[in-house]
């Protein structure tokens, strides 16, 4: 377990004992597997029959040991179904809420990539976040806050996990004669997808993909329509439907670099130390992204929008549902340069 996700289980913990715990909780970041662990300390703090002094949980007892393996009937999980949370998944959910709880006095209710609702469930979903039910709490998972609807947004708080420390991923890589440059965006991709891209590494042929991305990324920005022609030109011969799906991911990587340079100047963070008060305890550093040369120079050449890069964003995660629906990726990538280029 790593230090942030220590830190954010002690700061609720806190909550829980001072009574203070709010109705709905989004969880941004990539590091899914510290999300999980938090929200089951969560309900182990809940539920525990041996609290120690300090308001922490056990960890040891029946109950604790039946939340860690995901047995306990008053905490419920809800992932997508195929590609996206489903309307009917939230109607289930609200029949299984005005149930009263089977163990303890709570129910927790966890959305894992919560980005992926369709606008039905989202909107079903709404009508729980407006009119919250006591002892009933809902954390929302997912990678980026800009993702969902603002009227969800606004009823949640919102709590950022960076991702582990990548600087061993790199070293790593490095050592198995991976390019820096090519280290350091492999490591912000999934353990999966590291695994994949390091087993297939050739040195050119990434620099040629990675650069291909960009050029295509640049006009996709600036609403060039010669996307298209870059498309069936220069990415044609990386578009299986795996290293589409693979592109799509360091394009929504590079668009949240950009995203932040054109928010803030710079990429920032929350961190806690140990204070118990997480407000006091917020700090802003800098953080390194992908191509960070790339980005600054696109943002000082072009005027771009916060409001199309968001669109970018959606469309992104659109023809990711799109490949992995069996839609052809080349298909799937012209549609991409046509939504978002101007024709007219």
């Amino acid at each position: 377990m790593n230090k942030q996700t220590e830190q954010f289980q002690k700061y609720f913990s806190g909550l829980v004992a001072q009574k203070q715990l709010s109705h709905g909780y989004l969880l941004t970041g990539d590091d899914l597997l510290g999300k999980r662990a938090v929200v089951k300390n969560i309900g182990q703090t809940l539920a525990c029959p041996n609290i120690a002094e300090d308001g922490h949980a056990c960890l040891s007892c029946e109950v604790c040991e039946r939340i860690a393996a995901d047995q306990y009937p008053d905490i419920l999980t809800i992932e997508p179904d195929g590609k996206s949370v489903r309307v009917d998944q939230i109607r289930e959910l609200k029949e299984w809420l005005v149930k009263s709880p089977v163990e303890g006095l709570f129910k927790i209710v966890v959305i894992e990539a919560a980005e992926s609702m369709n606008p039905s469930a989202a909107n079903a979903l709404l009508t729980f976040l407006e009119e919250p039910v006591a002892n009933v709490y809902l954390f929302l998972f997912a990678k980026e806050a800009e993702l969902l609807l603002p009227t969800i947004r606004s009823r949640v708080q919102q709590i950022h996990f960076q991702p582990d420390d990548q600087t061993f991923i790199i070293d790593q890589l490095m050592s198995q004669g991976i390019l820096a440059s090519h280290a350091q965006i492999m490591a912000r991709f999934s353990s999966e997808a590291i695994e994949r891209l390091s087993d297939t590494y050739d040195e050119a042929n990434m620099t040629d993909w990675f650069t291909a991305l960009n050029q295509l990324y640049r006009l996709l920005a600036t609403s060039n329509r010669t996307a298209f022609v870059v498309i069936q030109s220069r990415l044609k011969v990386y578009l299986s439907v795996q290293q589409s799906l693979d592109g799509l991911d360091y394009l929504l990587l590079l668009n949240h670099s950009t995203i932040k340079q054109l928010k803030t100047g710079q990429t920032v963070r929350l961190e806690t130390d140990e204070a118990e008060n997480m407000e006091s305890a917020q700090e802003v550093k800098p953080v390194a992204i992908i191509q960070e040369k790339f980005v600054k120079a696109l943002l000082e050449q072009q005027s771009i929008s916060l409001a199309h890069l968001l669109k970018m964003n959606h469309t992104f995660y659109e023809v990711k549902q799109r490949v992995g629906a069996n839609v052809s990726p080349q298909l799937a990538f012209e549609r991409l340069a046509v939504k978002l280029s101007k024709w007219t």
